[in-house]
Order: C-alpha cells, then structure tokens, then sequence
C-alpha cells in the first residue's frame, strides 16, 4: 500500500463541532494504516492558522490592513454589507496566511469546507489532487440564520439577496475546484447535483464513521431523580429548530416524569430560555452549555430529540445510536436517511411542534416500545458507523483522485 502525506484542511477552528468528529475519527485511523496526516484548521478567533500537533502557527492579524486597502479598491461597495464584507476579510486572509505555509510536501489535500477548497485551489501545486467532504449545506445554512432575522421577507426575496447570491457562488466555485466531492448524504448529493449543476461522476457518497470500542452500551437508568430525561445536542442557533421542540414541551408541561437537557451554546441562548419562562416551562429544560461529558449523558437519556430545519448527518445522532438512545427528528436534509422511522426512532415533519409532542410523548408512554428501538438502535448502529469503512472509502477516493492527475 502506498503511504501518503495528506493534509486535511479547514477554515474552521478544530477541535470542536461536527468536522472534528469526522476529522479525529478518520485521521487517527489513516494514521494507524502507516498515513502521515496534518491537520490545518484556524484558532483563536480567526486570528491564526495552526497545524494541529505540529510547530506551525501564523498569526494572520499582520494581514488584515492589507488584504482590507486590496478589497476595498477592488470592491469599494462591498463595505455596505457586513455579511459579504467579513466573509471575504477572512477568506483572503486565510488564503494569505496558509500561502506561508509549505505544501510541496502533500501528495493530496482534504478539505473540509468550500471555503477552505477555493483557498488552497489556488495555492496548491497543480498535480496535488484536492479532494473536499461537504458536511453541510452552506447557502442553505445562510439563507435560514439570514431569515431568522428577515421574518417578513419571502424565501424567494431571501435567496435573491447579494448575500445569498455570494455564498451560492462560493460553494460554486468550491465544488468546482475540487478533484473529487464526498457527501455523507444523498440529500446532500442531490442539491450539488442539480442546483450546483455538478457531475455525479465527480461525487462520491458514503457513511460517517466513529471507533465503535469508544461506545460501549451500557445498562441506562433512564431516570434522572425520578425523571426520563429528553435530551437536545445541538449548537443553539435558529436553524436548529430548538423553538420547535421547547413549545412541544410546553404541550407535556402537566406531566411531571421528564425532564429536557439542552447541550450547546449558540446566540438564542437567552431568547430560548425566555421562551420556556413564558411556555411555564424553566424548571423543566436545563440548559448545560458545553460540556465533554456528552457520551455520559447520552447514557443517561431516555431519547434525543433534533427537530432541524436543517441538517446534513449530525454526529449526535450517530453516538445516540451507538449507545442505544431512540432518536427523534425532523424529515429535514439527511436525516431521514440516519433513523427508520418507527424503529430505531421516529421521522416527525419539520416545524410541526404537535406532532413532534406527541411523539415525545409516545415514548414517555411506551417504555418497552422505547427499549426494543434501543437495541434496534446499537444493532444497526455498529453496522452502519464503522469507521474502517469510512476509512476504506476515503482511501480509495484519495486514490481515484491521484490516478485522476496521473492520466
């Protein structure tokens, strides 16, 4: 087998979130299989680009006045849109940072974001194969944090915003630039296919994975003081739906055998909790903030609720299944694809906070019908999260990509 030094790269800070799951998991087995891997991502606010475990940092705050005179000679207007204005601030200053950096020495590059894709696009050596995971939908992601606070404004209207029109463009020319695109979801596929207009040659889809030995089942209490616990794991932003599930809850509030653990932090923070003061529900919804105690908790959990708008394949739902927690959620993105519906979990439609209610209450009221989708749950789990697959698959993407350039 060919041994590779591979650069995974992201605009985003690591560790933390979603991409590090996915990041830790399949560089530590590529490691494993004799791979050299760095890992390049930001810190600091955007104030540095590091390679993890490694002596490379650049402190990217000497760039900003000139990358600032340069943008706004080439676009004066730009400054009138902050949005617009600040994602191009740290994109070039990304892109002139990492341009210090040497990458000769890669034999591919993995990107894990578009933004990060256009980037090294431009700074890599021709013959070097690029090669991006798409973890998300990133216009989509816009459009709805930009509607959060446009109300009145149609989707249309929103989607024909510059700011819209700015990030379909960037994912444009991110999906362009790469050799090879990997999604995890065929929803996900679908919308790089036809709204991107895409080769489906040119995508490839498979699975998550995680190490399975970090997830040993153990026997859950299921009760908490007396209480089932509902559990939410997820970054507290609009596009996540919490609203949805908090007035679900509020339709429970004459019960008193639960209790809802909310992990996460996110700017609705405090709009979230007023809500469940004037829903009558604050003593019933903790929220934890972050916390590294996420798989502890999880055993604890009598079912984990993800009522997205918005979603490609969450890892909450991944390390839920692997440790035997019923899952309910939204039919938004990729997660139909993650839970079979009356099985190892329930599929509710988005945005409809009743029948996501009566779900949740559903399996308040069916313990054995929540402990036969627990097994169900760990059964498939451990079949379709395996990292060694992910790990199978992703190799031979590298592969494809070098034989690409070799032709």
């Amino acid at each position: 087998m060919i041994r590779l030094n591979i650069l995974i790269a992201t605009v985003f800070p690591l560790p933390g979130g979603g991409i590090w799951s996915f990041v830790s998991n399949l560089s530590e087995k590529l490691v494993k299989q004799g791979h050299k891997v760095d890992i390049l991502c930001t810190s600091d606010n955007n104030s540095k680009v590091v390679i993890l475990n490694g002596q490379t940092i650049v402190n990217l705050n000497p760039y900003r006045s000139s990358v600032q005179r340069r943008l706004l000679r080439a676009v004066p207007h730009v400054i009138n849109n902050p949005w617009v204005y600040h994602a191009e601030m740290n994109r070039y200053v990304f892109e002139q940072g990492v341009s210090t950096i040497d990458l000769t020495k890669y034999d591919i590059i993995h990107a894990q974001d578009v933004l990060c894709a256009v980037a090294l696009s431009r700074l890599k050596r021709a013959q070097v194969p690029l090669v991006t995971s798409i973890h998300g939908f990133l216009s989509g992601a816009i459009f709805h944090q930009y509607k959060s606070i446009n109300l009145n404004m149609s989707h249309q209207e929103i989607w024909n915003t510059f700011v819209l029109r700015y990030y379909s463009r960037m994912e444009q020319i991110g999906y362009e630039a790469s050799d090879y695109i990997h999604t995890s979801s065929y929803w996900l596929r679908k919308i790089i296919e036809t709204q991107f207009n895409i080769s489906p040659s040119k995508i490839k889809t498979f699975k998550y994975g995680v190490k399975l030995s970090d997830f040993i089942h153990e026997s859950s209490p299921w009760k908490v003081n007396g209480k089932k616990i509902i559990l939410a794991n997820s970054r507290l932003v609009y596009l996540k739906g919490l609203h949805h599930l908090i007035e679900a809850l509020s339709f429970l509030k004459s019960r008193n055998d639960w209790e809802c653990w909310i992990l996460g932090e996110g700017e609705l923070e405090n709009s979230l909790k007023k809500d469940c003061k004037n829903l009558g529900i604050e003593k019933d919804v903790i929220f934890w903030g972050n916390t590294s105690k996420v798989k502890e908790i999880l055993q604890q959990s009598y079912m984990l609720v993800l009522p997205s708008l918005l979603e490609n394949q969450p890892f909450a739902v991944i390390e839920a299944q692997l440790l035997g927690v019923p899952t309910i959620v939204s039919d938004a993105g990729g997660l139909p694809e993650m839970v079979e519906h009356n099985k190892n979990g329930f599929i509710v439609e988005r945005e409809n906070s009743r029948k996501l209610s009566e779900r949740i209450e559903y399996l308040l009221n069916n313990q054995e019908k929540r402990d036969q989708m627990s097994q169900y749950a760990k059964v498939q789990g451990e079949k379709m999260w395996d990292v060694n697959r992910l790990s199978r698959n992703t190799v031979q993407l590298y592969a494809n990509s070098i034989k690409l350039h070799q032709k």
